[in-house]
């Protein structure tokens, strides 16, 4: 197994060496830890676990850790695994790679008190070195105060949604660049059959949204209303009936205005049975 690892607070090398050794079973002298810019020669290259860290830059993360063990000695533990043995062990949150989402930024942090919570890593270049922030977490984390807690955007639009309707019409309807009629009409399809899915399905899978989210999709349909016009002819009629059934969908999950009208944005207009922000 091969892990990149952060830990937030700096660890001696002698206590790195001990809660990996309790993790993985081994005797403390099967465990080599080295720092990168250290003596490589007088390393054990043949030790089963072998971790190289690195000292950081001042930043919100302390060492960066490369660990290798090898195969059989990890037995059925983790990345993940390794990371939360070594925050309870260490007593420092450590930070792993979330594996779910393609983002360079995605990343968890095993907190000691045994959380897994979502956070947003940005690396910071400079002509000396890289020194990392942790900008935003999903829930407070006692060790990386400056990091604002809020619902991550970029994890919210990553969860897994069915979009039956707009596959059924996009199938068939030609793509193209991002600014093109084509490319916005895929787009904004979507991220309204996303939002009418969320509704009908009290925000799931998560349970929560955010409200500028929430606007960005509505300002989506808006789209979907001037594209309608835009699309050609021998596609109008199916995008227009897609989009009735979504509109139906959408009436059924919300409440009417407080005037009861429906103005040509009246999406806009309806209420919300539960605010998931």
């Amino acid at each position: 197994m091969i892990a990149n690892l952060f830990t937030v607070t700096e660890v001696e090398p002698t206590i790195l060496r001990r809660v990996l050794a309790d993790l993985l079973g081994v005797a403390v002298e099967a465990v080599d830890v080295a720092d990168t810019d250290g003596d490589q020669e007088a390393r054990r290259w043949d030790a089963p676990v072998l971790c190289t860290y690195r000292v950081l830059p001042p930043g919100d993360l302390a060492l960066e850790l490369d660990l290798y063990v090898e195969d059989g000695t990890a037995g059925a533990r983790t990345e993940a695994g390794l990371a939360h043995g070594l925050a309870v062990g260490t007593a420092t949150s450590v930070l792993y790679p979330s594996l779910d989402l393609v983002l360079d930024s995605a990343y968890w942090v095993g907190v000691p008190d045994g959380r897994a919570v979502r956070c947003r890593l940005e690396a910071i270049d400079s002509d000396e070195d890289t020194t990392y922030r942790v900008d935003a977490v999903e829930e407070y984390v006692r060790d990386l105060p400056r990091a604002r807690v809020e619902s991550l955007p970029e994890v919210l639009d990553g969860e897994h949604m069915e979009t039956p309707v707009a596959d059924a019409f996009l199938a068939t309807y030609p793509t193209g660049t991002t600014a093109s009629v084509e490319g916005r009409v895929h787009y904004c399809l979507r991220v309204w059959e996303r939002l009418v899915r969320r509704l009908s399905t009290g925000w799931s899978p998560s349970g929560r949204y955010r409200e500028d989210l929430f606007q960005r999709d509505l300002r989506a349909r808006d789209d979907l209303t001037r594209l309608t016009a835009e699309v050609d002819a021998g596609y109008a009629e199916g995008l227009r009936t897609a989009l009735a059934r979504l509109d139906d969908e959408f009436r059924n999950g919300t409440e009417p205005g407080g005037d009861h009208t429906e103005t040509e944005r009246w999406w806009w207009d309806r209420g919300l049975r539960s605010i998931p922000w």
